[in-house]
């Protein structure tokens, strides 16, 4: 049956849907409300802030435009900007106007005076002040403004900070940004240009009235000119080129020309997946206008985390609703769905389930059969399986058996001849080399890491190196990150012990045995035995392949065995492998011959996950 038309699935789908939908509808409408409701808090609060801060920038510039004119209030300074350079009591009034000024003002950095009486540049400076002889004010300034529509003050936008011609008191001095204030002195009441005076100053007071307005992780505050150049901005240095995004700008233009004359226009607009709040400073010397960014994630933060909320309330009354739906289900369908699910549990191949079911009921009387079936079933099938674990045992303790005769013959036969020609020290450590190989041999341990195999391999060929002397040389070389691989023991030793059964005795000249591991790929590794001995002959390599074949096709223990002997090393080995492989990554072993002679074997084995 279906699971869609079952009882509980329908009980629990009309429950969810009949509270599922009212508490969505209510979580949308909340967030909704929310959201506009705090959308307009946000944007009075913000209006209220900025308009603060335009306020106090609007102080600060009026308060730097103020000590600007004290060139008017000393009686003399006029009249001293056409006595320098000649006369050094001018030189000094003049220097002692513009520290006054420099005093007046914290942020001052640098203040800049040109007499057009005089041909006289000043500029007031650390470590000291400078001055020299021009015939005009600094060309790269603004200096140069004439004309009868000109204003006699006003501020120049963000820009980096120079000498004005002089040359820099140290080439290390770093450009800041800076903003200027121009104010052209005239000899009033006449409209004669006696001179020019340029007031660099550090942002470091807009940036502490900004900073009051806006949170550096969340937000960014921005001061613009009527040109929409950025004057300042909140996480950043400002160049003397930036300016705001173009799609930004152009809202702000659109709400400027919408105000008409006015010069304090203040407003809101969305963008960008932001709202952006505005406050022109309506100032006389300077245009400018406070811009903050608050990004919508910000901006409906805590109607977000009211949403959150609210949905965690509904899914705790989901689960309630669930729970209750449930247990009401389970009261009435609970046993038929429970001796279903042993019975899907047993046709996955998990046949020890313990089926259990305290109904007195219909239910009750079949799962107590059920019950008494599969426990006869059990029976059956673990008589056979411990049946089947014993068999294999016995076949690999038989396996391991085979190999030992030709260990144990070649190593006495070496350590006999030493015994012979009196060699003590010599035959002790060969006997501790066998101690040690027939512990390993007689351990009660299937499965060996590739590093405890290799040490076996590596003591007998030291045996056999005894016993042949300068005629074997061995050469060893096992992978780092392949040692710690699993595998069947005893397997190297009779893959290297055919080459002394076939082929050491007849070997002219120098034999050679090398054994090698690397690692394929992330899953597998290699293991490799070259030797120099003879080759095998064609027809017996085919027959050999053959069976290897054979064995790599079957999942299986081969019951066809051979009558050649010599073959039993092998098998022996292809067997345990087969025993002892991974599910589904069956060992592999290859032979095949070298030129001009010898044999190479290769043992894959799988490296796990």
């Amino acid at each position: 049956m279906s699971k869609y038309y079952s009882i509980r699935t329908k009980l629990i789908a009309f429950m969810l849907i009949a509270t599922t939908l009212p508490l969505l509808a209510s979580i949308s409408m909340t967030f909704i409300q929310t959201k506009t409701a705090l959308r307009e808090q946000a944007v009075e609060e913000n209006k209220r802030l900025i308009y603060q801060a335009s306020t106090n920038l609007n102080n600060y510039v009026d308060n730097v435009a103020r000590a600007s004119l004290a060139v008017y209030n000393d009686p003399n300074f006029l009249r001293n900007l056409a006595k320098i350079p000649g006369d050094y009591r001018a030189v000094a009034e003049v220097y002692t106007t513009l520290q006054t000024i420099r005093a007046a003002v914290p942020d001052v950095f640098q203040l800049y005076l040109h007499s057009f009486a005089a041909n006289q540049s000043t500029l007031i400076t650390n470590p000291f002040p400078k001055r020299e002889e021009r015939k005009q004010a600094y060309s790269g300034s603004l200096h140069g403004k004439t004309g009868g529509d000109s204003p006699d003050i006003w501020v120049e936008s963000a820009h980096m900070s120079h000498t004005y011609g002089f040359k820099a008191a140290s080439p290390d001095d770093p450009a800041r940004t800076v903003i200027t204030l121009h104010r052209v002195i005239k000899d009033i009441p006449s409209t004669e240009r006696l001179g020019v005076l340029a007031i660099d100053l550090n942002m470091n007071t807009i940036a502490a009235i900004c900073g009051r307005l806006y949170d550096p992780a969340k937000e960014q505050i921005y001061v613009v000119d009527g040109q929409n150049q950025i004057i300042y901005q909140g996480r950043s240095e400002v160049n003397h080129t930036d300016a705001l995004r173009e799609e930004t700008a152009s809202e702000l233009n659109i709400a400027r020309s919408s105000a008409g004359t006015a010069q304090n226009v203040a407003g809101h607009f969305e963008q960008d997946r932001s709202m952006y709040v505005y406050q022109q400073l309506g100032s006389t010397y300077a245009d400018w206008t406070i811009v903050k960014q608050i990004p919508n994630e910000t901006l409906y933060a805590r109607a977000t985390t009211l949403t959150w909320n609210n949905a965690m309330i509904a899914i705790a009354a989901l689960v309630l609703v669930i729970i209750a739906t449930l247990f009401i289900s389970i009261r009435i369908t609970g046993p038929l769905k429970q001796l279903m699910r042993y019975m899907n549990q047993i046709q996955a191949g998990r046949l020890h389930v313990d089926i259990h079911l305290s109904s007195r009921d219909e239910f009750g009387v079949l799962a107590r059969h059920f019950r008494d079936m599969m426990d006869t079933v059990n029976n059956l099938i673990l008589r056979e399986y411990r049946l089947e674990i014993a068999n294999k045992t016995n076949q690999l303790k038989a396996l391991q058996a085979q190999i030992h005769p030709h260990f144990l013959y070649n190593t006495l036969q070496s350590i006999g001849t030493l015994a012979l020609q009196q060699q003590g020290q010599r035959a002790y450590i060969l006997l501790s080399s066998l101690s040690k190989m027939l512990r390993y041999s007689m351990r009660d341990q299937t499965c060996v890491t590739l590093r405890e195999e290799a040490e076996h391999a590596r003591l007998y060929l030291e045996l056999q190196q005894e016993r042949f002397g300068d005629r074997l040389e061995v050469d060893l070389d096992f992978a780092e990150d392949t040692l710690s691989v699993e595998m069947p023991r005893m397997t190297l030793q009779p893959l290297i012990e055919n080459y002394f059964k076939h082929g050491a005795d007849i070997q002219p000249g120098k034999g050679h045995i090398s054994l090698s591991s690397r690692r394929i790929n992330d899953h597998w590794i290699e293991i490799e035995l070259n030797n120099n001995g003879p080759s095998i002959p064609e027809d017996k390599l085919l027959e050999i392949r053959g069976w290897l074949h054979q064995s790599h096709t079957t999942t299986g223990l081969s019951t066809q065995e051979s009558d050649e002997s010599e073959s039993i090393g092998l098998r022996n080995v292809i067997r345990r492998l087969q025993l002892n492989s991974h599910p589904g990554h069956s060992a592999r072993l290859e032979i095949s011959n070298r030129e001009p002679n010898g044999v190479k074997i290769t043992v894959k084995l799988y490296a796990g996950e």
